[in-house]
């Protein structure tokens, strides 16, 4: 017998599951090979190994030290959704489209366009009525009104910047002096 075909059979060997015949062919070759002999203490030494069952226990203190290395960690910090940035992209890529569409365009492309604008200057007749209607009805010149919305709108920017710049700049410096630590 070659040692190839004996390490072949030594899985049934160790299984009990090999033919008595094959069983003392394989003990001949064994009692000759000393190399596949302790290739086959080797795996019966194995074998033992993968059957006695383990039981693992935790380090002492265990659990204070997870605890410990834990409070060590930075917070985590939850991303933070970036609406402003995601709004402007969206907008920049949808007037690229459309400038695209225009510009290599399909033949009724003036045609809308010219629509659209038509469009627009519909709306802007309308809000102009009722910007005259309202100016007169509050006793405001128009010229008043307008004045007065400007300034309204004016107002509205300084105040979005103002939030813009409180949120971005100061509370992010403030923050960390009204955070509570553990250990003080």
């Amino acid at each position: 017998m070659r040692c190839e075909t004996s390490e072949n059979m030594f899985e049934s060997l160790l299984d009990g599951t090999l033919a008595p015949r094959r069983r003392r062919e394989l003990e001949s070759h064994l009692e000759k090979c000393a190399r596949c002999s302790s290739v086959l203490e080797e795996l019966r030494v194995v074998d033992a190994l993968l059957l006695t069952p383990r039981r693992l226990e935790p380090a002492v203190n265990f659990t204070y030290k997870v605890m410990a290395e834990a409070r060590t960690l930075p917070r985590p910090v939850a991303p933070r959704f970036r609406w402003p940035s995601l709004l402007a992209i969206y907008l920049g890529l949808s007037w690229i489209a459309i400038a695209g569409w225009f510009f290599y365009g399909r033949p009724d492309a003036v045609a809308m366009l010219t629509g659209a604008l038509g469009a627009l200057q519909h709306v802007a007749g309308a809000l102009d009525g009722f910007a005259r209607v309202a100016a007169t009805g509050f006793g405001f010149g128009f010229a008043g009104l307008a004045g007065a919305l400007g300034i309204l709108l004016a107002a509205d920017l300084v105040l979005l910047f103002a939030v813009f710049f409180v949120r971005r700049y100061v509370a992010t410096r403030l923050a960390p002096l009204f955070v509570r630590t553990e250990a003080g």
